[in-house]
C-alpha cells in the first residue's frame, strides 16, 4: 500500500526529460524496489493530464488523474512518485484536487531550480524551436513576465502548506548526488543510483542561430518548424559548442538581480551549507565570455526572402 508520495513539478528545461525516460523504462525494477511510478497509460510522464487541465478537459482530466488515484489507493509499493514539469506553476490545492488519494499520506515535492538566466534562455529556445514564439529573448521575457524564473514566489504556497515537503535541489553538477538529475532524484527518494552508463540526451534545444533560421522558414511557409528542427536535428545534429549562450554576462547580472531576494530565502532555508543558491563564478570571470551576436533583421529579412523565392522555383 501506498504510504508516501513523491511529486516532482519540474522545473521545465532541467533535466525532466531524462529522468521520466529513465523512471518510465525502469518502471518493473523501481517497482521491485518499493517505487510505483505512476502515470497515465503509461506514458513517460504526466504531462498528458497537465495539459488537459490546462485547456479545461474535464472528461479526460477525470479519467487521467482517476487511473493515478486508484494506483495510490491500490498498489503495493510503500513510495509512489507522479512527474511533469508542467505541475510547477500549479498551486497544492490543484495539485489536491486532481489527486485526493494523497491526502492524509506524506507528501514529498521534489523540484530542481536551474539558475535563472539559464533557465530563461532555454525556455526562450524551446518554446522558439518548436514555433511557438517568433522574437528576440527580450521579447519573450517581456511578454511572458519571467515565465517561472522567480523561484521563490512560485515555491511560496508549497513551503506554507501543511504536511507537504519541498526539497528543492540545485541544477549544478557539483551540487547534484551522482551528478546529475536521475542519480540524484533517485537517492533523494531512498534508492540507489543506476548502473553507470550514458542516459540519452533527450529534448536538448538547438542553438541561437538555428533557432533564429528556423522562424525564417516559419514566416517563409516552407514547412512546420517543429517538422524541420526535428529533421534537421536527426540530420545534422549541433555541436555543443554550436549551443552556445545568448545573454551577454552583463543581461545575466541584470536578470539573475531580480531574484537575489527570492534566491536567498530558498538558499538560508533549504540550502544553509551553500554560500550562495547558484554558482556566479563564470559572470564575474573576466575571461569567460557569455552570449553570441544574433543574425540581424536586415540578415533573417534576406534569409526569409532566399527561401520564399526558392519555395517558389521548385
Amino acid at each position: 500500500m501506498v504510504q508516501e508520495v513523491w511529486l516532482h513539478i519540474g522545473t521545465p528545461k532541467s533535466g525532466t526529460s531524462s529522468l521520466q525516460k529513465h523512471l518510465a523504462a525502469h518502471r518493473d525494477a523501481l517497482a521491485e524496489q518499493g517505487l510505483a511510478y505512476l502515470s497515465p497509460q503509461g506514458r513517460d510522464s504526466a504531462n498528458e493530464l497537465a495539459v488537459a487541465w490546462n485547456q479545461n478537459r474535464s472528461a479526460q482530466v477525470a479519467d487521467l488523474a482517476g487511473a493515478i488515484n486508484q494506483a495510490i489507493e491500490t498498489r503495493p509499493q510503500p513510495r509512489a512518485l507522479i512527474s511533469s514539469e508542467m505541475f510547477y506553476g500549479f498551486a497544492p490545492d490543484t495539485m489536491f484536487h486532481l489527486f485526493p488519494a494523497m491526502r492524509g499520506k506524506p507528501l514529498k515535492v521534489l523540484v530542481y531550480l536551474r539558475r535563472q538566466d539559464r533557465y530563461i534562455e532555454a525556455k526562450f529556445l524551446q518554446k522558439s524551436k518548436n514555433g511557438r514564439f517568433r522574437g528576440t529573448i527580450a521579447d519573450y521575457i517581456a511578454k511572458f513576465d519571467g515565465s517561472g524564473s522567480d523561484y521563490a514566489a512560485e515555491l511560496a504556497l508549497w513551503q506554507q502548506e501543511d504536511g507537504v515537503q519541498l526539497i528543492p535541489r540545485i541544477l549544478e553538477r557539483g551540487k547534484l548526488t551522482g551528478g546529475d538529475v536521475v542519480s540524484d532524484a533517485l537517492q533523494q527518494i531512498g534508492l540507489p543510483a543506476p548502473e553507470p552508463g550514458a542516459e540519452p540526451d533527450v529534448n536538448v534545444s538547438p542553438g541561437l542561430h538555428r533557432v533564429q533560421l528556423l522562424q525564417a522558414a516559419f514566416r517563409a511557409d516552407i514547412v512546420p518548424p517543429r517538422r524541420l528542427q526535428r529533421a534537421l536535428a536527426v540530420h545534422y545534429p549541433q555541436d555543443p559548442a554550436d549551443r552556445a549562450p545568448i545573454l551577454t554576462r552583463q543581461e545575466r547580472r541584470a536578470y539573475l538581480a531580480q531574484f537575489s531576494a527570492g534566491n536567498e530565502s530558498l538558499r538560508a532555508r533549504y540550502h544553509p551549507e551553500y554560500d550562495s543558491l547558484f554558482d556566479t563564478q563564470d559572470l564575474h570571470d573576466p575571461d569567460v565570455e557569455t552570449g553570441i551576436p544574433p543574425f540581424t533583421e536586415a540578415q533573417l529579412l534576406e534569409v526569409t526572402r532566399l527561401l520564399k523565392t526558392m519555395k517558389q522555383l521548385l
